[in-house]
């Protein structure tokens, strides 16, 4: 299993013990009243609570041996949607609670969000891949701007952008740049992926899987040698390896 995701799956297990004992502790508390009630309050709030606990709990277990396996386990959408929508916000809650920074939870997710989209991966169309790209991976000194159009850029190789409109070429994947979160949801609604693989840092990665949603994403962390938001590069391996994984060919 990927270390990466490793955190995610831990906090995620951590959150449903939480969830199960509360369901547990708020069942015992009002026990006592709902036999007062009726008999039939009772065991009906208690079938009530077993049968959610049943079907959060079996739903996540699908989630993580997906995960884990990357087999496809997962119905059409729903359970990605609980991790895209509803896991995410409590593992970061949880992982602030536990002194565990922002950064590592987010990182944990996408590769944990990865995992999932290779173990969908006979589900996806391959004629339509979108490769979308943050504007800081260009040099900042660059005179051709290639946030209007990529086929501006001047294959110089002094920046990653060369390599990776050359990659497009050999995949017929679409390449775009994005100047921010407006401008990518624009782009996809355009070009309309059935899959999106995206470069960008932590932060902006788990937004856009969240914004693009049911759009698999599949996220590529950054590297920022010199900050946040100028100069930036990618592992152009990394990219390799996930054409690689999704769709079993070279590169």
């Amino acid at each position: 299993m990927n270390g990466g995701k490793r955190l995610f799956l831990a906090l995620s297990f951590v959150s449903l013990v939480i969830l199960g004992t509360g369901v547990v502790m708020l069942f015992w508390l009002v026990m006592p009243r709902l036999q007062m009630l009726a008999q039939w309050s009772f065991y009906t709030a208690g079938a009530a609570a077993s049968l959610f606990l049943l079907v959060v709990s079996g739903g996540l277990f699908l989630l993580f041996l997906s995960a884990i396996t990357e087999k496809d386990f997962l119905f059409p959408h729903g359970k990605k949607q609980v991790t895209v929508k509803v896991l995410y916000p409590i593992n970061l809650f949880l992982g602030f609670l536990l002194g565990i920074g922002r950064e590592r939870v987010g990182e944990s997710f996408v590769e944990f969000n990865n995992s999932l989209v290779r173990a969908t991966r006979k589900r996806i169309d391959p004629g339509r891949i979108m490769i979308l790209l943050p504007h800081c991976l260009q040099l900042n000194d660059c005179q051709h701007r290639v946030t209007a159009d990529v086929r501006n850029c001047r294959r110089c190789g002094k920046c990653v952008i060369s390599e990776l409109v050359g990659l497009s070429e050999k995949t017929d994947a679409a390449v775009a740049v994005a100047t921010g979160g407006t401008l990518a949801r624009k782009l996809i609604v355009d070009i309309k992926p059935t899959l999106i693989m995206a470069v960008a840092c932590e932060r902006d990665l788990v937004s856009g899987i969240q914004d693009a949603y049911p759009i698999p994403v599949y996220g590529i962390l950054n590297q920022r040698p010199y900050g946040p938001c100028v100069n930036t590069t990618v592992d152009m391996e990394r990219i390799k390896k996930g054409f690689l994984s999704l769709f079993g060919k070279e590169i």
